[in-house]
């Protein structure tokens, strides 16, 4: 997150680290930019992992057909 900070990118862009994605295990992490690396220092995430970096995180809470718990 440094380097794209660095080369410009806002530390308040959203972040969403979506682990072990489509399965029952599917856990759902969302941070900024700069909070990142507080955010994977103390969780213990585990691959596979997709990061997503971008205004398109905020759209999670309406498009978020896959979290049982919010049907």
């Amino acid at each position: 997150s440094e380097q794209l900070i660095a080369h410009g990118m806002r530390g308040d862009m959203p972040v969403a680290l979506v682990e072990k994605g489509t399965t029952p295990e599917q856990q759902v992490y969302v941070t900024t930019l700069a909070g990142l690396p507080d955010l994977v220092e103390n969780t213990t995430i585990h691959a596979p992992t997709l990061i997503i970096v971008g205004e398109v995180v905020k759209l999670r809470e309406k498009l978020n057909w896959f979290d049982t718990d919010n049907n």
